[in-house]
């Protein structure tokens, strides 16, 4: 039997949702710059200070925005990740290409970046300098399985490989330079040399 605080837990997740829903459709339409508290609130019908006591801040919003964006992006990772056990090269190359073919045609993301470039840059910080809780979400996500996969290896060694790995990605997400596949073998490249793991064919399949 569902208890009162169930109810109240998932009624207030849904409301979560729904504002973080109307947050991205403006940043979407309007971008970041344009968006406000008030209209968010208005948008899902219910009051600014309701809005502010889930949130707290507009800034605090747009982490949660993207935050929530990147877990999907984790979701597709990790299925990649699984595609292909006992190949960390693989696994990497896979999860790479993946990310970076998804943010090209993510709109969301793709909002952010040309805001930045056309001068507006209030939400691509949460992507770079301040994007320590994506950063870490993503590493944690690659860490265990390269743990899992390979228990012999250093736990402290896997995490600063990932880290320099999960921080390159996200470098060429925002300044693109090459195709996807180029980069996933690339950086596939570096984690297996960094781990002193045996070479692996990163040819597509």
């Amino acid at each position: 039997m569902t208890t009162a605080s169930e109810i109240r837990a998932s009624a207030r997740q849904q409301l979560r949702e729904a504002l973080l829903d109307a947050a991205r459709e403006i940043t979407v339409t309007a971008g970041w710059q344009r968006l406000r508290m008030g209209a968010v609130a208005a948008r899902v019908g219910v009051s600014r200070q309701t809005l502010h006591s889930e949130f707290g801040t507009r800034d605090a919003l747009g982490q949660a925005l993207i935050m929530r964006e990147t877990q999907h992006f984790l979701n597709g990772v990790a299925e990649c990740l699984e595609r292909h056990p006992g190949s960390l090269g693989k696994g990497v190359r896979e999860a790479v290409e993946y990310t970076l073919e998804r943010a090209a045609e993510h709109a969301l993301l793709r909002t952010i970046l040309t805001s930045a470039r056309g001068g507006d840059d209030s939400l691509l910080p949460l992507l770079t300098t301040r994007s320590e809780p994506v950063l870490h979400a993503a590493s944690t996500a690659l860490c265990a399985y390269a743990t899992a996969q390979y228990p012999h290896l250093d736990p402290d060694h896997v995490a600063e490989v990932v880290d320099s790995v999960v921080r390159l990605t996200v470098s060429h997400i925002v300044l693109p330079a090459e195709p996807p596949d180029v980069i996933g073998r690339r950086l596939a490249r570096l984690v297996l040399n960094a781990l002193d793991l045996p070479d692996e064919d990163l040819t597509a399949e």
